[in-house]
């Protein structure tokens, strides 16, 4: 999938962010898994980890980059991500190093 073709609504945007800071540690838990799940469905989040899976992280980080003023244009938009992203990380009761560090540099970034 080309990155200029995505067109994804609000809560797929949000599941790939999900899914990108899930792989922040390395290890994407089943609780993790089902709470992006629980906010798009199976099928979309196997389509949108599929799209997450065969690109580079280069890649990925220019298709959050390319569409967050579309999802997430305000301030309290991205609170909202980032609150999103925190609960992922709290999700399987470890909230680890590299997922810190991640969640620092996404609050950054967004």
């Amino acid at each position: 999938m080309n990155i200029e073709q995505l067109n994804w609504n609000y809560e797929e945007f949000c599941a790939y962010v999900l899914i990108y800071a899930s792989y922040a540690d390395l290890e994407f838990s089943k609780e993790e898994k089902d709470l992006i799940i629980k906010s798009v469905g199976q099928e979309r989040f196997e389509k949108l980890e599929a799209t997450y899976l065969e690109h580079g992280d280069y890649e990925r980080l220019q298709i959050i980059m390319d569409h967050k003023g579309v999802y997430y244009p305000t301030a309290d938009r991205k609170q909202e991500l980032i609150e999103k992203i925190s609960q992922l990380f709290n999700a399987d009761g470890e909230f680890s190093r590299p997922e810190k560090t991640l969640l620092l540099f996404l609050q950054k970034l967004l």
